[in-house]
């Protein structure tokens, strides 16, 4: 889904009040609420759109993938590239909403270069 840049089904996974630090160095401060978060998203579907023919789109493939439920919350932290490249972090925190598992916050960020 998010690797085709489908974003009906995108959008629809997220929670009702979601919280976003995106990776990008224009967007540094956290951003909150639905209308901002798609916004922001939607901005991206369409720059990796621009730049290539697809879908997909995208070809990211999580490492060290580490999932833990707390009841009606879930914790996902997994990490992205590596050798040659940044590599990135990521942390997503889901809560069951309405019946079904949406997602609440997400931390993507950058380590920096040894």
């Amino acid at each position: 889904m998010f690797d085709d840049l489908d974003w009906e089904p995108f959008r629809a996974s997220w929670a009702s009040e979601p919280t976003v630090f995106f990776p990008f160095d224009d967007t540094p401060e956290r951003v909150t609420g639905q209308a901002a978060v798609e916004a922001r998203f939607r901005r991206f579907f369409e720059q990796v759109r621009a730049r290539g023919s697809g879908p997909p789109y995208l070809n990211l493939k999580p490492r060290e993938l580490r999932v833990e439920r707390y009841g009606d919350a879930g914790l996902v932290t997994f990490e992205l590239g590596g050798p040659g490249g940044r590599m990135g972090r990521r942390t997503l925190l889901f809560v069951r909403e309405n019946d079904a598992w949406r997602l609440s916050h997400l931390h993507a960020s950058a380590a920096g270069e040894p």
